[in-house]
């Protein structure tokens, strides 16, 4: 049998035990920069189950916290969504005979980004301003990650310099450094590093913005 082949079985494999031990989940795919959630993004409905695994189980770099999902993958893609009882998880990698890898999400963000001018040199105060901001990318589920100041855990409401790390699967429009993410709560934070990869973005953020 071809690897292919094994790939095959152990999907199914994965399929029928989750028809056991998981529970009915939603499977959606983002499609444009706006609501990846929307009901219309909906594919199907499949059975599904996430643990966090054995801690020797050796994930990515910045994915340390990512659940191993138990459900048929044949039919799914790096960066869809899966909604279900546990919350909202996006798929960050779907390795060969492997359990998929899998983000759980805890807020939901909004991406904005300055805009210039109208006609150079022609312009009043030139600062960044609610009129001034475009909306790149609205409503994505992310995982935003507990922030550091001077090497110790923080809260969102610490007003030292706290960061935190936010990831997000792949989007239709890139996200940039000085980009403007806004949460669920209207906080907003400003992208200090935007890395993109196979597995999505993963933003370092601190907190601020107009």
């Amino acid at each position: 049998m071809d690897g292919a082949g094994l790939q095959d079985r152990y999907s199914r494999g994965l399929g029928a035990a989750a028809r056991v031990f998981g529970m009915p989940h939603d499977l959606l795919r983002p499609c444009g920069p706006e609501r990846p959630l929307l009901p219309e993004r909906r594919l199907l409905r499949l059975p599904a189950a996430f643990d966090g695994g054995d801690p020797g189980y050796r994930r990515p770099r910045g994915y340390e916290r990512a659940l191993r999902g138990m459900f048929d993958a044949d039919c799914t893609k790096v960066g869809d969504y899966l909604v279900g009882p546990r919350g909202v998880l996006f798929i960050v990698a779907l390795p060969s005979m492997a359990r998929p890898l899998c983000v759980l999400t805890t807020t939901t963000v909004s991406v904005l980004r300055a805009i210039g001018g109208e006609m150079p040199g022609l312009n009043g105060y030139g600062g960044v301003r609610e009129p001034r901001l475009q909306t790149v990318l609205a409503g994505w589920p992310a995982e935003l990650l507990g922030g550091t100041a001077g090497g110790r855990e923080a809260v969102p409401d610490d007003p030292g310099g706290s960061r935190w790390t936010v990831l997000l699967p792949l989007t239709p429009r890139p996200i940039q450094a000085s980009d403007l993410l806004q949460d669920a709560t209207g906080q907003r934070y400003i992208v200090r590093v935007a890395e993109g990869s196979e597995l999505g973005w993963r933003l370092s953020v601190r907190r601020g913005g107009v």
